[in-house]
């Protein structure tokens, strides 16, 4: 993935919401776009970037990530952390590897990270189109408990 530092430099992420818009010209190559589990592509080489803009808690719909295929589990996680309206880290993981050490780390479980909670969630939403599920991510805690997994993409200066 390609970031274009000076952008990101830039950027505003004060505010509600996911920050997509005030992101898309720092990814460069890539596309907006509309999906369930990601927000750009880049039409070249095929890879899908969901973003999550947060100073560290995150919510994730955990109907989402219930049964994912191949596809969806490479899929690049960017997290967009910020302190205030300045971009502080972004770490990059793949989605596949992000689910598979949430369902396997204990410590998870509590916030409904397992399989079961998923596959309820997932039942629940093909239920009822509208229901709202939220699971709980300290994203900070996360990065450097499992850094394995985890990319340093940019550190502000």
């Amino acid at each position: 993935m390609r970031l274009d530092k000076k952008v990101i430099e830039a950027i505003s992420m004060a505010g509600k919401g996911g920050g997509e818009k005030a992101f898309a010209a720092a990814l460069i190559d890539f596309k907006r776009v509309n999906a369930c589990l990601y927000d750009f592509v880049n039409e070249n080489t095929q890879e899908k970037v969901e973003l999550k803009k947060q100073k560290n808690l995150q919510w994730f719909d955990g109907w989402k990530y219930h049964n994912l295929s191949e596809e969806d589990k490479i899929i690049t996680m960017l997290f967009v952390l910020h302190d205030g309206d300045k971009v502080s880290n972004i770490y990059s993981m793949p989605l596949g590897g992000m689910i598979d050490t949430l369902l396997s780390d204990p410590e998870y479980d509590e916030a409904g990270w397992t399989p079961d909670v998923l596959q309820i969630l997932h039942t629940l939403k093909g239920m009822a189109h509208k229901v709202q599920s939220k699971l709980p991510l300290k994203v900070k805690a996360f990065v450097e408990k499992h850094r394995d997994i985890v990319t340093l993409e940019y550190a502000a200066s």
